[in-house]
């Protein structure tokens, strides 16, 4: 998490960090003026430390800062130039005279405002560099500087304060951004939650709905959905002016098979069934569905009654080649179920409704089992031929 904010502070800030780099060097050599207006005769050390000291290196970090080492070192290089900085003018308070040392001094306060707030500095960083050139201003007046203990006392009173006042604002600048960045990860994750639990209840909604339009044992469609589908193509065929064909399929002496070998050994029977049922309705409209317990429906869009009692025809020599093992039986017995199938077939027009074709093809049903069964009837309800539609 903490490499993840540090590269983000780096990208949201990348930007004012170079501008506030590229300002700070402006105004660092701006400042040489009031070398030569103050100090004309120390003039050539005062800028040998600002230009060769501290300007060169401050430059050079500048454009590593511009290129790729920023985002492995970034905070590093803003640090190095920060403590460059603090050197450079805790060298110059050395070389000028003491009762001028406070004008320097005032650079430095500047230098740690800069450091804690403009450039942006993480709040260690920025601690540790301001630190170090408050360190740097006392050795360097203790050692080779000419102030006198007063002098340092009152700089130090005024630094000190600042190095105080600009952590407090870098602490809850730089807190800010981390509670910032954890309300972003935070709302980062819970968006994540809230699309995986969104796509985990569509998939649970396609499955209610494929549960709700689909037969559970043997995975066609259910009644619901068949009078759905036979709603549609009703008002497509009859918008088209096209057949429309129902074929009502009825597995012969079901009962026989329930009450011989058990309800399980029923249940394979059905689904073995189905899958062959299902081989003769892939064409795009056609629907194969189970309207409940041993009955089944064919609904054969653009298809005529002579193509659909051949479909029929082909359906009911299929199941009569099964041989169905039904394990749950005693012995393994295997059995030959057969099919009656009805058959009807007409142009829907506006003076019927769809449960009228429906209608046909069960009396057509009727009258193959009224025949002996495992056979083929169809309706003899007169349909418009095709001539005729014209």
């Amino acid at each position: 998490m903490e490499r993840a904010f540090r590269a983000s502070y780096g990208r949201r800030f990348h930007s004012q960090n170079l501008l506030a780099m590229g300002l700070a060097l402006l105004l660092f050599c701006f400042f040489g003026v009031l070398d030569w207006l103050l100090y004309p005769q120390l003039v050539q050390q005062l800028w040998a430390i600002r230009y060769v000291f501290a300007f060169l290196p401050l430059l050079a970090i500048l454009l590593l800062l511009s290129g790729r080492y920023y985002w492995r070192y970034g905070q590093q290089l803003m640090a190095l130039a920060l403590l460059l900085g603090n050197l450079a003018v805790a060298a110059m308070t050395v070389v000028i005279p003491a009762e001028m040392n406070d004008v320097y001094v005032a650079g430095l306060m500047l230098i740690a405002l800069y450091g804690y707030t403009v450039a942006r500095l993480r709040f260690v960083w920025a601690a540790a560099s301001n630190w170090m050139g408050l360190l740097a201003y006392n050795l360097a007046n203790l050692w080779w500087g000419d102030a006198s203990r007063w002098d340092l006392i009152a700089g130090n009173f005024f630094c000190v304060s600042t190095n105080i006042m600009g952590m407090v604002a870098s602490y809850t600048m730089e807190y800010d951004s981390r509670r910032g960045f954890l309300l972003q990860q935070q709302l980062r994750r819970e968006r994540q939650r809230l699309g995986v639990l969104n796509r985990e209840l569509q998939d649970a909604n396609q499955r209610l709905k494929k549960q709700a339009l689909t037969d559970e044992l043997t995975g066609l469609a259910n009644r619901r959905q068949f009078f759905a589908r036979l709603q549609e193509e009703w008002r497509r065929a009859r918008r088209r002016r096209e057949y429309l064909a129902l074929v009502m399929i009825d597995v012969d002496y079901f009962k026989v098979i329930n009450d011989r070998f058990g309800h399980q050994s029923g249940d394979q029977c059905l689904k073995q069934l189905a899958q062959v049922l299902q081989e003769h309705g892939r064409r795009a409209g056609e629907m194969v569905a189970r309207l409940g317990g041993e009955e089944f429906a064919l609904l054969l869009p653009g298809c005529g009654a002579e193509r659909a009692c051949k479909i029929a025809e082909d359906l009911r020599e299929d199941v009569a080649r099964l041989d169905i093992s039904l394990p749950h039986s005693p012995g393994r017995v295997a059995v030959h179920p057969t099919v009656s199938c009805g058959v009807a077939s007409l142009v829907p027009d506006e003076y019927h409704a769809p449960e009228y074709l429906l209608f046909l093809a069960d009396q057509a049903l009727y009258d193959a089992k009224d025949a002996g069964r495992n056979r083929v009837a169809c309706s003899s309800q007169p349909v418009v031929e095709k001539e005729e539609l014209a």
